[in-house]
């Protein structure tokens, strides 16, 4: 068999069982074997050096690996390899996806099972323990994924709700026990549960996938939480379409804008629910201006802005596309108006392949931001693709500086908060990048 045709057996693999009781190795490619053995995470298709096969282990193991409360319907339990055979850890193999293998142990002595999980659970969930009795009201991310040990999962705690991301074929197979446990650790009024649509297609995960709310504290009753953030309450919406229903990732950034905004005018670009525009105003800001394309987000603003009892006369809303506004300065008070501008969009680089395209819209985004800024004026720039490093972020951003005519300093640098940790083996986890631009 010639190179090309063994890549595409390997790719091509799955068990024609689903159901089968089974383990498997798993044979890594010699470029496969160095990012294991160093801890990352993930094993795409083209890392596999030979198709699978099923593991020569005692009967024991096999029940251990398959008892209850494991679900191994979409996926099977496999033990990774060197290209000699000899074991290096144990992983979750998923013949229907493009990332084929998610690493869960480098101890090839003990196999994975139901005890394995529940720990990641509960030693994710103690981490975050002095967030939660600290501010009991506040939005915690409990489990981050691969962050955390656990593939394809990502919990927060809303206040008193909490809501399970799900986009691993593993994980939505175990939704029931991950659920259960979770609830267990946490005791939340009520759990939402989202399935990311279309990573578990790439998972092959073909059933209907809608959300669903188990426990709600009243029938029929409204699916807005509250959550205590910065001293500030906020609506928390899951099941919106927006991550999980509030951007729990910001909390530090939003509190740094609003020490800098005293007396100053705000605009808060791409703002959803408001969060660095609001806590600006409380901050001490003269005026903000919250900008969206989105006219339910704004919606959201004005009602967080009630709930808060913010001066209505202080905030005012625009609703466009922000590229566009900021390309052609079309908003009503133009940029120079502004003395901090705050830019944070949604993703725009959703995978490694889009990454050139990403970077230029990164790119144009902060050029079109730059030239109409005045000397003097602070931008506050995100990007939350985890597809690119901070230093393609800075690169992109040196672009629009020079491409602007404009001497711009850094005056802080950001990142996600301490409840999404960055394992140093796992560097897609920093997914948010921040700096603070001082146009001179």
């Amino acid at each position: 068999m010639n190179k090309h045709a063994q890549n595409q057996s390997v790719q091509n693999t799955t068990p024609k069982d689903q159901s089968a009781r089974q383990i498997l190795e798993l044979r890594l490619s010699p470029k496969g074997i160095k990012p294991v053995r160093n801890g990352h995470p993930w094993v795409f298709r083209n890392a596999l050096g030979t198709a699978p096969r099923a593991a020569g282990l005692p009967g024991a193991v096999m029940e251990m690996v398959h008892a209850p409360p494991l679900v191994w319907h979409h996926t099977r339990p496999a033990l990774a390899c060197d290209p000699s055979g000899r074991p290096l850890g144990w992983g979750i193999y998923n013949g229907s996806s493009r990332l084929a293998l998610r690493m869960i142990t480098r101890n090839p002595e003990i196999p994975i099972r139901g005890k394995t999980f529940f720990q990641l659970l509960r030693d994710a969930v103690d981490r975050r323990e002095n967030l939660r009795r600290d501010h009991p009201e506040g939005a915690f991310r409990l489990v981050f994924g691969e962050a955390d040990g656990f593939p394809g999962l990502v919990a927060d705690l809303l206040g008193r709700t909490l809501v399970l991301e799900i986009s691993s074929a593993f994980a939505w197979d175990n939704r029931q026990w991950i659920q259960e446990e979770l609830v267990r650790l946490t005791d939340p009024l009520r759990v939402y549960l989202a399935p990311d649509r279309e990573m578990l297609r790439r998972e092959g995960v073909t059933a209907p996938l809608e959300g669903q709310w188990s426990n709600p504290q009243e029938e029929g009753g409204d699916a807005r939480g509250i959550v205590e953030e910065n001293g500030l309450s906020w609506y928390a919406l899951p099941g919106t379409g927006q991550k999980t229903g509030f951007y729990c990732d910001q909390h530090e950034n939003r509190r740094w804008v609003a020490g800098q905004a005293r007396g100053l005018r705000v605009l808060d670009a791409f703002c959803y629910h408001g969060g660095f525009g609001l806590t600006a105003l409380a901050g001490g800001a003269a005026s903000v201006v919250c900008a969206d394309s989105s006219a339910s987000a704004l919606q959201l603003v004005e009602a967080n802005r009630d709930l808060q009892q913010a001066p209505a006369e202080r905030l005012h809303t625009v609703r466009g596309d922000l590229f566009e506004l900021l390309r052609n300065n079309a908003l009503p008070q133009g940029l120079e108006s502004f003395d901090l501008v705050v830019l944070d969009p949604p993703k725009l680089v959703p995978a490694r392949q889009h990454r050139d395209a990403g970077l230029r819209a990164y790119k144009d985004l902060n050029l079109a931001a730059l030239q109409g800024m005045r000397k003097g004026g602070l931008l506050v720039t995100f990007s939350c693709s985890g597809a690119i490093s901070r230093d393609d972020f800075r690169t992109a951003l040196a672009w629009a500086a020079a491409d602007a005519g404009k001497t711009v300093r850094i005056e802080g640098q950001f990142t996600q908060g301490p409840d999404h940790p960055v394992p140093l083996h796992f560097p897609e986890a920093e997914y948010l990048k921040g700096f603070a631009l001082r146009v001179d």
